[in-house]
């Protein structure tokens, strides 16, 4: 069921203001107003959100509840009164104009990949977390003519059912996190890449990522997952992906990032509990 959401008026020293609206592309600034996604946490502008009719993250099925654009009533009883061919036909005519604005402003926003290669990310995590990679993708979109990373963090109550659902709709980003305790069963219901290949390719990548946990990233003797280098993570790629050579070099990138500057703050072990849901047969 979609959670209802809330309208907030930045202020200057809010921790939202410079970020990214993501239906516009645009910095939100002091005294926007904004809505934030009760699900995946975007921010949005509320104009954006309303026009949008919701979340613009893409996978994400949160529609507007509360904020949504005003719906006008006719005055008094005018609209009782009987009305002359002529006003019928400007009547249908004004229906087809806001028909046509409402198709326009209901239309998918600018691809922010710009024809380039998307690989996408998703991690748990809330502003900590969002505050550390959002750098990095940034930064790394603003030197990529080819590539672009499209990320998503999260927040770790939501990450499994979330991921759950985009696995099933064949709609999964190419490199996610998992637990590892959760990790087993993804890759043994089919959802995440075989990495073995990778890796015997570059066995040097062995000693430095698996210093003392090759044995529990294997399944049915393959390797499905990297560990994350400072918590009970694994680092994977779906299966499915449109681009596995082009995720597995991203995901070494991610992890070399990870590895050399990764925020004290952020070293503790994620909580398990939230992420538990019934797992469905296959992806």
């Amino acid at each position: 069921m979609a959670r209802a959401e809330k309208l907030l008026v930045l202020p200057p020293e809010h921790e939202l203001v410079g970020r990214q609206c993501v239906a516009c592309q645009t910095e939100l600034e002091a005294n926007d107003e904004v809505v934030v996604c009760p699900r995946c946490k975007s921010p949005h502008h509320a104009d954006c959100w309303r026009e949008a009719a919701g979340c613009r993250t893409h996978g994400c099925p949160q529609v507007a509840i509360a904020i949504r654009a005003e719906e006008r009533k006719p005055s008094g009883d005018a609209h009782l009164l009987k009305r002359s061919p002529k006003q019928t036909a400007l009547t249908v005519i004004c229906i087809i104009l806001v028909l046509g604005v409402i198709g326009f402003a209901m239309r998918p926003g600018p691809d922010p990949a710009a024809g380039r290669t998307k690989i996408g990310i998703m991690v748990p995590g809330g502003i900590h977390e969002t505050n550390y990679f959002e750098p990095f993708v940034n930064q790394f979109n603003s030197t990529q003519s080819d590539l672009y990373l499209a990320l998503a963090v999260t927040p770790s109550i939501a990450y499994d059912q979330k991921l759950v659902v985009l696995l099933g709709a064949r709609d999964a980003p190419d490199i996610f996190s998992l637990m590892e305790e959760r990790y087993q069963m993804f890759a043994e219901n089919g959802g995440l890449l075989d990495l073995t290949p990778y890796l015997a390719k570059e066995p040097e990548l062995i000693e430095r990522y698996f210093p003392d946990k090759l044995d529990q990233c294997l399944v049915d003797g393959a390797i499905y997952g990297i560990p994350h280098p400072w918590r009970n993570e694994i680092l994977t790629i779906w299966a499915q992906s449109a681009h596995p050579d082009t995720a597995w070099e991203i995901l070494l990138i991610l992890l070399e990032q990870i590895a050399e500057d990764w925020p004290e703050e952020l070293k503790a072990d994620l909580p398990s509990e939230p992420w538990k849901i019934p797992m469905p047969g296959s992806f």
